[in-house]
């Protein structure tokens, strides 16, 4: 039951979702599908819901207020495996980050502080990190990437599938 009312909530934040009407900045990838890494922020953020047969045809570009974009340099997650304590890692944009000895590397590809999508795409309602999103690339030897989304406040809407480790956005890394 529980399930289906947030997949219910979910459903109805991405049909009628709201933005503000402040200046955006379009944060769309290259169309090289690369993640810049000297850019700045405003273009990391650049990324896709999910894209190909799981986009479902939604708008997924991301845009965000240049200053909003500017706040945040990357994310932490938290990482847990079957042994000990859960491991916390920051991942700045563009960045593939050894998790441990896990065999994973994680890049951010973009942090949406109060994450809300609509009919113009995916945006934020604040730079506040209210409703935390973090859009991920995964990697481990011998398996195709992941690449993905997920949610601090809601850990079970897509999370990292795999037999061993859980990924949790923790934060936001801000600006310094």
């Amino acid at each position: 039951m529980r399930s289906i009312l947030i997949l219910t909530l979910l459903t109805t934040l991405s049909l009628f979702g709201c933005g503000g009407n402040e200046t955006n900045t379009d944060l769309t990838p290259p169309a090289t599908g690369d993640v810049p890494s000297e850019e700045g922020p405003s273009n990391m953020m650049g990324a896709m819901m999910g894209g190909g047969e799981h986009d479902m045809g939604l708008n997924t570009n991301i845009t965000m207020a240049e200053e909003i974009a500017a706040a945040w340099r990357g994310a932490i997650i938290q990482v847990a495996g079957p042994e000990g304590e859960p491991q916390r890692y920051d991942l700045p944009f563009g960045e593939a980050v050894a998790l441990g000895d896990t065999g994973l590397k994680a890049t951010a590809l973009a942090f949406v502080p109060d994450f809300v999508m609509g009919e113009d795409g995916i945006t934020t309602r604040s730079a506040e990190a209210v409703n935390p999103a973090l859009r991920l690339r995964v990697t481990e030897e011998g398996k195709p990437d992941y690449e993905g989304w997920l949610f601090a406040a809601m850990p079970e809407i897509h999370p990292f599938p795999h037999d061993t480790y859980s990924i949790l956005l923790a934060d936001g890394l801000a600006a310094e």
